[in-house]
């Protein structure tokens, strides 16, 4: 007989020795994921297509500008973030009070990096699917690109260690970049 763990918080049974159960999850979770991005990504693209259109020829034009603005710009808006948290927790462990101002404005300086993202992400997977045409010799349409461009990115993206740690960092540099960019075309 099973040994199996029950959670006094659920009623939920997990077996402790279950691989294939383990696999089955972590494949339904990955399809979860890359069916969810790749809408998400191609609502953007429907909604902003002239947003999309200058990202995407900002990507075009130069890869590696777009990249570099994404590295600089995630990296001032983490200093910052982290400048917030660090003073809003040094008050807390003083015993002071917490100024609120400071978690606010962390929240903020954490979330306007991933809207901007998700300004530049659909240019740059309309590029990646137009490259994806090209390598075919077919024509596809923009958002049949943006399907094809960030199921291809977002699978890339969930391969461990090298997915992790250089695909997903290069793909939100790419990101941001490419926002930063066509906001300012």
């Amino acid at each position: 007989m099973k040994e199996v763990i029950v959670s006094g918080a659920s009623p939920v049974l997990m077996p402790r020795d279950d691989p294939a159960g383990k696999i089955v999850f972590v494949v339904i979770f990955a399809i979860v994921i890359i069916v969810t991005f790749t809408a998400l990504m191609t609502l953007l693209a429907a909604l902003f297509r002239g947003q999309t259109g200058r990202a995407r020829a900002a990507i075009a034009d130069s890869p590696y500008k777009s990249v570099l603005t994404g590295l600089i710009g995630w990296a001032v808006f983490a200093a910052l973030a982290a400048w917030c948290y660090s003073r809003a927790f040094v008050q807390h462990l003083l015993e002071t009070e917490i100024v609120h101002g400071y978690l606010v404005g962390a929240g903020i300086l954490t979330a306007v990096p991933l809207l901007i993202c998700l300004l530049g992400a659909p240019g740059l997977y309309t590029h990646i699917g137009h490259r994806i045409a090209a390598l075919r010799s077919s024509e596809m349409s923009d958002l049949a690109c943006v399907v094809a461009g960030s199921s291809v990115a977002i699978v890339a993206a969930l391969f461990p260690w090298f997915g992790w740690l250089v695909v997903l960092p290069l793909l939100l540099f790419a990101e941001f970049g490419a926002g930063v960019r066509s906001l300012l075309r």
